[in-house]
């Protein structure tokens, strides 16, 4: 999209929720546009083979995964394996490798599960030894106000997404892996 093409989607986005709140109507609002869904809704219905994956607010939907589905549907995700080592209350901790993080679990049990990870709730460090979660820099893009990273571990290939663009690493850098605390999810085995 060029990006006067993007600046009248967000000026349509923005006329059509204005619009909707001002006069006080239910609208239905069919996409495949997930910026769009987002944007406008007070609630999401997502389909899948016909059925409902899930529904909730926007939020909800996007921080709160209920599939692997629902997780790259409603923005890009990195979905790998894990372990639920613990739980207490409605708090997880789970284990990649030797990292160790605390999550929102929803009601899933200890052992293994899956994670949902958006690409910009990834942080990487350079590393010279061995870290909790390692991985390596297969490609790197300075895209000016971010970039973009492919990185290779034993859990598969990662996207990340980093703002810090004063430094960013070149490939074959090894890296340790870390997590932001929004953006991941426990979404099941």
């Amino acid at each position: 999209l060029s990006n006067l093409d993007a600046r009248l989607r967000r000026r349509v986005r923005t006329d059509i929720r204005e619009l909707q709140q001002r006069l006080g109507f239910t609208a239905v609002y069919v996409t495949h546009d997930q910026d769009e869904a987002l944007a406008v809704s007070d609630r999401i219905i997502v389909m899948k083979d016909g059925s409902i994956a899930q529904q909730g607010a926007p939020r909800e939907l996007y921080d709160a995964p209920a599939s692997a589905f629902i997780a790259d549907f409603m923005g890009e995700a990195n979905v790998m394996r894990c372990d639920v080592i613990e739980t207490d209350g409605e708090i997880a901790t789970i284990a990649i490798e030797g990292l160790r993080h605390k999550v929102i679990h929803r009601s899933i049990k200890q052992g293994p599960a899956q994670l949902a990870v958006r690409p910009n709730a990834i942080m990487l460090t350079p590393t010279t030894g061995s870290g909790l979660f390692n991985g390596q820099i297969t490609h790197s893009a300075y895209l000016g106000d971010h970039v973009e990273y492919e990185v290779k571990t034993g859990h598969g290939s990662l996207f990340v997404v980093d703002t810090t663009v004063d430094t960013a690493l070149p490939p074959h850098t090894d890296v340790t892996i870390a997590f932001k605390d929004r953006g991941i999810a426990v979404i099941g085995g």
